[in-house]
């Protein structure tokens, strides 16, 4: 969509010689950049600031560059909205970044990987929903056509190759494409305080070396495309600047260049698997929502599910049968993260942390400082698996309630390496596929688990859970983290491939065990999706969900028809999620299951639990009720049907956590944009 709205104008030039001096060190950070991280942003009507931080490729090293873009005089010239720009970013010295004007304004910076999402959704949007009918934009002398084809898949073509089949059966001009942009901005970035209006975008253009941020001026409704300057006049040969600049998302590199060379049989997998799930998700009419519209009836008054028949048709299901353990409940970071410091103390022989983020903020060091003591103990292995795409977003913002004056570090898994013998690897991310797996196993024993990443929010302001886990189920978990390992190394394929083969024997039974039920959601087996589906289909009497991102139409689904069954049907959602589009998202959501019977709770702030029970039945862990989670990213849940262990979870947690919610009464006010959100919220 960026081609769209590409500079029909050139901006002014004010190349000074506080600009020229920083020519030399642009030209070869630039030409060897992998990732850019935009890190304050202020613009007013005529001008645009910008720092932001540059990544060599194949390395660790970064350096800060300050931007400035001035168009005054083109504004003025072009009174008419939607005016595109084409504006070089100057590079300056860092003492002219700070005397910058003062009557500048904070800029919301909106990221790649967002920005992707929404260009998918505008496609979306302009192109017909029949097949062989396109859409025609015209830009200029240039017609694009967009048109499903007879697969189902977006076709994006010039109108002069039209094949003979395909009729136009819309047009958009520019400025009716700039304007669906602008309004879905307006949505997703709503303006707060000290907001200018504007957005401030990190793309991923095919020319993304030339033009890394677009800038769009939602009061006065145009765009600037930010230019940065070939500075030694080179020509750079096609495939220099698709192996070297291809993007500026760091993991990027590592997951899509290197990593399909290291892991060529698993990346290919991946792409199969995931593919096939979108077709299916596609035809599969049971994701679409039917509403019915007769009276929702009482709740059923007989028995509930018979749970060792559940458990049988469990193992037909998943092809596989129960372990054994014990699980404790530790809710919230006050309970948990005591625990886990005591416990890594302790520990004597290893420490093998898996987690999506390991956050950069006072509190992640404070655990980062205690793995690298115990690191240098004799006989204590510490490993720290990271997932890339984790790492990005936990560095990226820092939590509310971070100390003043606090300086994190650029990269936490340098800092783990730092003066210690912790032994860090960070998984790519192959067709931006994550590992959303939480695991802390301790000396082959103890394993923390569940859905807490490492940091001040998880400790001191969400309402979370993890579990410590003992027993032969951790013999699983502990294959599981050393397959991953393996598999993050040089040797990728090959080095996974050899640690399945190796199997690990791990005696951890306890004496007061029952029965325990790892389920993953892997490549090309959702077992958490499945196992979940169909306890709401088998549920009788009640299923209790707390989690806050929702937006699998098949669960829902599922939950309607089972409400409509006489199943007492209660779900928490957080009153306020950190994801914006998940949280108009939800709000659609749960006027859909009011409609249909569902009790609504909201709990008061940020909720990121993910746990279910379903007449006695248990599953709780890393998955979220999203697309992620359910098909695409590696989690980790735990299920069982222990009736003490169950009584005693939905005692700490839905009995007290109705009680502290708000129950909803009453549809929310809904528009376009919780629209819009929630069907960007269901590609997520």
């Amino acid at each position: 969509m960026v081609a769209l709205v590409t500079g029909c104008a050139t901006g002014s030039k004010h190349i000074s010689k506080d600009v020229s001096k920083q020519d030399n060190a642009v030209q070869v950070w630039m030409n060897q950049a992998a990732g850019l991280e935009v890190m304050e942003t202020y613009a007013n009507a005529h001008a645009l600031y910008v720092k932001f931080r540059a990544f060599l490729k194949d390395s660790d090293q970064s350096k800060v560059f300050f931007g400035r873009a001035v168009w005054d005089e083109i504004i003025q010239k072009n009174a008419q909205a939607f005016v595109n720009l084409e504006v070089p970013l100057e590079f300056i010295e860092q003492t002219l970044w700070e005397s910058r004007l003062g009557h500048l304004t904070p800029v919301k910076s909106l990221p790649s990987a967002q920005w992707q999402v929404l260009r998918k959704a505008l496609i979306h949007d302009i192109t017909p929903d029949a097949k062989n009918v396109a859409a025609l934009v015209k830009h200029k002398r240039k017609k694009t056509l967009f048109y499903y084809d007879e697969n189902n898949q977006l076709v994006v073509a010039e109108f002069k190759s039209k094949p003979q089949d395909i009729k136009v059966g819309v047009s958009y001009t520019q400025n009716e494409i700039s304007e669906k942009i602008v309004s879905a901005l307006r949505d997703i970035t709503p303006a707060d305080k000290g907001n200018l209006g504007g957005v401030f975008i990190t793309t991923l253009d095919e020319e993304i070396h030339l033009n890394p941020f677009l800038y769009v001026n939602l009061d006065q409704q145009f765009f600037v495309n930010l230019k940065i300057q070939d500075m030694s006049q080179k020509k750079y040969s096609g495939s220099l600047l698709k192996k070297g600049l291809k993007t500026f998302d760091h993991f990027i590199l590592g997951s899509h260049v290197l990593g399909l060379v290291k892991r060529p049989v698993s990346s290919v997998y991946r792409l199969f698997s995931w593919t096939k799930d979108t077709a299916y998700g596609v035809m599969n009419p049971s994701t679409r929502l039917f509403m019915e519209r007769q009276p929702v009836p009482p709740l059923y008054q007989g028995e509930a599910m018979d749970l060792e028949v559940w458990e049988q048709k469990l193992d037909k299901l998943l092809g596989k049968k129960s372990s054994s353990g014990t699980m404790n409940f530790l809710i919230d970071g006050e309970e948990f993260f005591p625990r886990l410091i005591e416990t890594i103390k302790n520990a004597q022989k290893s420490i093998h942390v898996r987690t999506f983020i390991f956050d950069n903020d006072d509190y992640a060091i404070k655990i980062a400082d205690l793995l690298k003591e115990k690191s240098k103990e004799e006989g204590v292995d510490v490993k720290v698996l990271l997932d890339g795409m984790g790492q990005i977003m936990g560095e990226g913002k820092s939590a509310e309630t971070l100390p003043a004056g606090f300086t994190p570090p650029d990269s936490i898994a340098r800092y783990l390496t730092q003066d210690s013998n912790v032994q860090v690897r960070v998984r790519p991310n192959t067709w931006f596929k994550s590992d959303h797996i939480k695991t802390t196993v301790i000396d082959n024993k103890i394993c923390f688990t569940g859905g807490m990443n490492i940091g001040r929010e998880y400790r001191y302001d969400w309402h979370d859970m993890m579990m410590q886990v003992q027993g032969s189920v951790l013999e699983g978990i502990i294959q599981d983290f050393h397959n991953a390992w393996a598999h993050a190394s040089a040797l990728g394929d090959i080095g996974y491939l050899a640690s399945v083969m190796k199997r690990k024997n791990v005696p951890n039974l306890t004496a007061d065990s029952y029965a325990i039920r790892a389920l993953y959601t892997m490549v090309n087996d959702p077992q958490i999706y499945k196992a979940q589906l169909a306890a709401i289909n088998e549920a009788k009497k009640y299923i209790y969900i707390h989690n806050a991102y929702f937006s699998d139409n098949a669960i829902l689904y599922a939950l309607i028809q089972a409400r409509r069954r006489g199943v007492d049907v209660r779900v928490v959602l957080p009153v306020n999620g950190n994801h914006e589009i998940m949280n108009q998202s939800n709000i659609l959501t749960a006027n859909i299951m009011l409609r249909n019977g569902i009790q609504v709770f909201f709990y008061p702030g940020m909720s990121h639990i993910k746990a279910a029970v379903y007449d006695g039945w248990l599953c709780t862990g890393s998955a979220n009720f999203d697309r992620l989670s359910l098909r695409d990213n590696l989690e980790l849940n735990l299920a069982t049907s222990d009736s003490q262990t169950v009584k005693r979870f939905e005692e700490m947690l839905f009995e007290k956590d109705f009680e502290k919610s708000m129950k909803m009464i009453e549809p929310l006010k809904s528009g376009l944009r919780e629209h819009l959100a929630e069907f960007l919220a269901n590609q997520l």
